[in-house]
């Protein structure tokens, strides 16, 4: 089933049109050719519910207690995401450490 995905960063997002049994890799390597950024420099994240987190098997990551890490090598359907469905991507820092993920309002950025 095809469904469009928002990837979010900052105050950027990208829109993308993917297939459901397609691996996430393919999303990872779609923001990557987008934004110029190595394809293992770049985690995507998507929120999720307090019981769907305790059936992951990630739950104590960088992600934080809300969120959980899209492995590249599932497929976007083992994640339930829905069409429209809003993941966070963040890029490495450093050898082992990634930036948090901040999504900059509309509002704020006229401050």
């Amino acid at each position: 089933m095809d469904i469009y995905v928002r990837l979010k960063r900052d105050k950027t997002t990208i829109f993308l049109s993917c297939n459901t049994h397609e691996k996430v890799k393919k999303l990872v390597k779609a923001v990557s050719e987008l934004v110029g950024v190595k394809e293992d420099d770049i985690k995507l994240l998507k929120d999720v519910e307090k019981k769907e987190q305790a059936s992951e098997e990630e739950t104590e990551d960088d992600a934080g207690p809300n969120r959980i890490e899209l492995d590249v090598d599932k497929s976007i359907k083992s994640y339930g995401l829905p069409n429209t469905s809003i993941v966070y991507y963040v890029y490495r820092k450093g050898e082992d450490d990634w930036e948090d993920v901040k999504i900059v309002d509309e509002g704020e950025s006229k401050k």
